[in-house]
């Protein structure tokens, strides 16, 4: 038997990927876990009050924690050249390109798939979460906890191999078309590959298009985004808007192309300064700031928001 990764999980201080304030790892050989890793991070930033709320981390607890470029040594010694593995790894491994552009950090290297990818392919469930996978595959852990969650996502990663009958990672990822891992080299890399949309200059037909591919019958109603009609404005580093309005419809949002009395929210990527001027503020982002003074209930997010709220 061959199955052999690493599972990662980072938390972040705030909205910015490069402010990790913790990460956890779990070192699987050959089926079975012979190792994990835990560090607190000192984020060198601020802790926004809606993160600490989801982890319980704060600053006072990191004052003396190793700065990340201190901690990836570790992660790399820990890894062994062995692939990573995260649940909705776009985040985890933006955490990894964001730090190490921040810090300056150009020769690590690493290859990676996504659990939550794999669970849709080989799992039919309501939700992907990884809090419900657990429980399908009654795994305890303490969720929002970086050496937990990397507990639970080995987990899973595991129960998808032995209930499938692989003994091999490649066998998992080739059996359903997974035929590249996503690669890391420094602050660069390429994304694990996801389901491909259809591109076409009008904006309108392609997210008409996503919302009517995804099947009512898989919806969870109590999903906090079902029924919200979601906006997104700037460059998303995580995923494409198409494949941001893909994951919004699977639970249930309604994407929307521009800003309206009826959006609830407005998830804001990175805004370009040559084309939002010096205010750094988009159209949207000022449209919606206009509604929200009139008494619109509506609310800016960040990207890390959205990933921790959809997820």
């Amino acid at each position: 038997m061959s199955i052999n990764f690493v599972a990662i999980d980072f938390e972040t201080a705030n909205a910015f990927r490069a402010s990790a304030c913790s990460v956890g790892m779990v070192k699987v050989i050959n089926g079975e876990v012979v190792d994990t890793f835990y560090s607190l991070i000192n984020p060198e930033d601020d802790f926004d009050s809606f993160n600490s709320h989801i982890h319980g981390i704060t600053e006072d607890m990191v004052t003396t924690s190793p700065p990340y470029d201190l901690v990836i040594k570790e992660i790399e010694a820990f890894l062994e050249n062995l692939p990573l593995v995260a649940h909705y790894a776009p985040f985890d491994m933006g955490v990894i390109r964001d730090s190490n552009d921040r810090y300056n950090i150009f020769d690590f290297e690493a290859n990676y798939f996504d659990s939550y990818y794999l669970s849709r392919k080989y799992l039919n469930l309501l939700s992907y979460k990884l809090v419900d996978l657990a429980n399908l595959i009654n795994f305890d852990f303490e969720h929002h906890n970086a050496l937990e969650d990397a507990k639970a996502c080995a987990a899973l990663i595991l129960y998808l191999c032995q209930n499938n009958s692989f003994d091999n990672v490649a066998d998992l990822l080739n059996h359903v078309n997974y035929t590249k891992m996503g690669e890391i080299s420094g602050s660069k890399g390429s994304g694990f590959r996801i389901r491909k949309i259809k591109k076409t200059g009008n904006k309108s037909l392609v997210f008409k298009e996503i919302i009517e591919s995804v099947s009512k019958n898989d919806i969870d109603e109590s999903h906090f985004f079902y029924n919200k009609h979601v906006c997104f404005t700037g460059k998303l580093e995580s995923f494409s808007r198409n494949e941001a309005a893909l994951m919004l419809a699977e639970v249930g949002g309604i994407p929307e192309i521009g800003v309206t009395k009826k959006v609830n929210f407005l998830v804001m990527g990175e805004q370009d300064i040559r084309v939002v001027g010096d205010s750094l503020k988009s159209s949207k982002i000022l449209k919606a700031e206009k509604l929200l003074a009139s008494g619109q209930d509506i609310q800016l997010l960040g990207e890390s928001d959205f990933l921790k709220m959809i997820w």
